[in-house]
């Protein structure tokens, strides 16, 4: 069974491979011919950019325990290596919190929506140039949405649900600023490690569909054509962020609660998020010839400034080159922090059973480990 999925892997990998390389130069001219295909010199043109650059991950993750669930949510920013010694941080920032709440069936949806909500507080305190965010810039639409709509069920932790109604407004505010980046002097970029959408495929596709009859480009996401089709130091767009048929117009969910905790004014943000996702762009940056293209999402106003798409493409260069790391390493770092959570939500647990041995409880010792033993755990890495 083994060595037939090897293969089969084998095989789909190898004729993939094979169909590309027979379209790589014919690829490559019509990005060429259509203006998306450039080097990174062609976009940096001001010389002596030195941005600073920092990177913001979350987590969540739940202990299922007998008597309760213990849920711990942590977001992390994390300032990117300086070229030139130039330091805004001394040390990582971070938001780290611990909640025991009682058993409920939708608790991993609002403790995804708090991760965002901690992931956006970071990312619009940074006082940096750059700010790259985690995950699709879409990906916080949705699940602040679905967040929203669950507001009123009985299936979350009462805890949960009172802290992200407190947080509510500011969570939409900073993803405004985030879908915005306002400051002429900073930006934010959304830097997805996977992501299946592919407009520059679909692009080929309605402007030169003979390409279909030798590869079925619709079946394929841009990282995995570009990271073969690019060469280190190039760069293909900015191209619209595309929205799939499916989904028909952008749209924000749970608008009934944001009216009921927010207030009337809520229309204004959602108009305003609305527009913003209308206006998102998105580049790929080859660093090496050993690391795949990397998507990054930006709006608009970036996209078709020169000077502030310098910032984002000297931020790639800076922070993407290391061998052996597919991310800016600022995100590297974030993401290795960040995973750590469900083993401290464990420590903490023996922490608290060593805390009740000493102390003069009448309770039976049996009775609390049963009601602390863990039976289950999620974790989330968005």
């Amino acid at each position: 069974m083994i060595k037939q999925y090897r293969c089969d892997v084998f095989s789909k990998v190898d004729s993939y491979l094979k169909k590309l390389q027979s379209l790589k130069r014919d690829i490559r001219y019509y990005l060429d011919e259509e203006g998306l295909l450039r080097s990174s010199g062609e976009i940096l043109e001001y010389r002596g950019i030195d941005p600073t650059v920092c990177g913001v991950d979350g987590a969540y993750a739940i202990s299922k325990q007998i008597a309760l669930d213990v849920v711990g949510i942590a977001a992390v920013a994390v300032e990117g290596l300086p070229p030139y010694e130039k330091r805004l941080w001394e040390k990582p920032h971070h938001i780290a919190k611990i909640f025991p709440v009682e058993h409920k069936s939708k608790t991993s949806t609002l403790a995804t929506g708090l991760m965002f909500s901690y992931e956006l507080e970071l990312a619009t305190k940074a006082p940096h140039n750059v700010v790259f965010i985690d995950g699709s810039l879409t990906t916080h639409l949705i699940k602040t949405g679905m967040s929203f709509s669950i507001l009123d069920s009985e299936d979350i932790p009462s805890t949960l649900r009172d802290i992200y109604i407190e947080r509510a407004e500011d969570t939409l505010k900073n993803y405004l600023k985030v879908v915005t980046s306002p400051k002429s002097d900073q930006v934010f970029a959304g830097v997805p490690k996977y992501s299946s959408r592919n407009e520059i495929c679909m692009h080929l596709i309605e402007n030169y569909p003979e390409l279909l009859k030798v590869i079925p480009l619709n079946t394929y996401n841009d990282k995995a054509l570009l990271s073969l089709i690019l060469k280190p130091e190039e760069i293909v767009g900015p191209i619209r962020l595309q929205k799939y048929k499916e989904e028909g117009k952008w749209h924000l969910s749970g608008k009934t609660q944001m009216a009921k905790f927010i207030g009337p004014h809520y229309e204004d943000y959602v108009s305003r998020i609305i527009s913003a996702l209308e206006d998102l762009y998105v580049i790929y940056y080859k660093p090496s010839s050993s690391q795949p293209a990397l998507r990054v999402e930006i709006p608009k106003n970036v996209a078709k400034n020169k000077a502030r798409l310098s910032l984002v493409i000297k931020a790639l260069q800076d922070q993407s080159k290391f061998p052996g790391i597919i991310e800016p390493y600022p995100l590297y770092l974030a993401d290795l922090f960040v995973k750590h959570l469900g083993g401290a939500l464990s420590e903490i647990k023996d922490i608290v059973l060593s805390d009740l041995a000493v102390l003069d409880l009448e309770m039976n010792p049996v009775d609390v480990l049963l009601a602390m033993h863990e039976y289950r755990s999620v974790g989330g890495y968005e």
